[in-house]
């Protein structure tokens, strides 16, 4: 089981990455999972894509889900963009399972007809993103309107070679027995790592 949910996993992060890569994004997305470091890094890559720079106050749209309605994310989705070509929404923990019946059909049309111009993003940061199986309408939807990205940890080659690069980009250089021991020491996650190689990366 956790097998397969690697494997979807990483064909969604290399879907990701061809819609960055190919300047095409999808409509509406859920970030969710609990390697941030990954989950910042492909946000910004898609707020640089969409955003240009110094315009970020008319186009970038940041919410938090707490006391959101859906009126109001209806509003800064419909937002026009403003001398720029699209807008970004980010929406961070608005548990999409919890809303009543009257807020969730309202939802699903939201996420049923975004325009073309905007690409909004659910992250899941401090509220556990789980699907209910018994919303089918909203699982539906879900379905054929929203690309899922989870961020879980990576294995253990990539990060070796991730560490390896972050070394590299600090001037210094770390074999894969003393990348291993970081990893055994530290733990795999990357926004854990991330520090760690700073402080060693200071210290040498």
């Amino acid at each position: 089981m956790a097998a397969k949910a690697m494997k979807k996993s990483g064909a969604a992060l290399e879907k990701l990455r061809a819609d960055i890569k190919s300047g095409s994004p999808e409509n509406v997305y859920i970030f969710y999972g609990e390697e941030t470091y990954l989950r910042d890094r492909y946000l910004e890559e898609l707020k640089a894509l969409l955003v240009p720079e110094g315009f970020e106050e008319f186009n970038y749209h940041r919410l938090s889900g707490k006391g959101l309605t859906v009126q109001d994310l209806t509003e800064v989705v419909e937002a026009m963009p403003m001398m720029a070509q699209h807008t970004l929404v980010t929406v961070t923990d608005l548990d999409i399972f919890k809303l009543d019946m009257s807020a969730r059909g309202a939802f699903i049309e939201i996420i049923s007809d975004i325009p073309e111009y905007c690409t909004v993003i659910f992250i899941y940061d401090l509220v556990a993103y789980k699907r209910d199986g018994k919303m089918k309408k909203l699982v539906a939807a879900l379905d054929e309107h929203v690309r899922e990205v989870e961020f879980c940890q990576q294995d253990r080659e990539l990060l070796l070679r991730w560490i390896k690069r972050r070394f590299a980009a600090d001037g210094h250089d770390i074999d894969a027995a003393t990348a291993d021991h970081l990893l055994f020491t530290c733990g795999s996650l990357m926004t854990d790592l991330l520090p760690e190689i700073g402080k060693v990366s200071a210290f040498a």
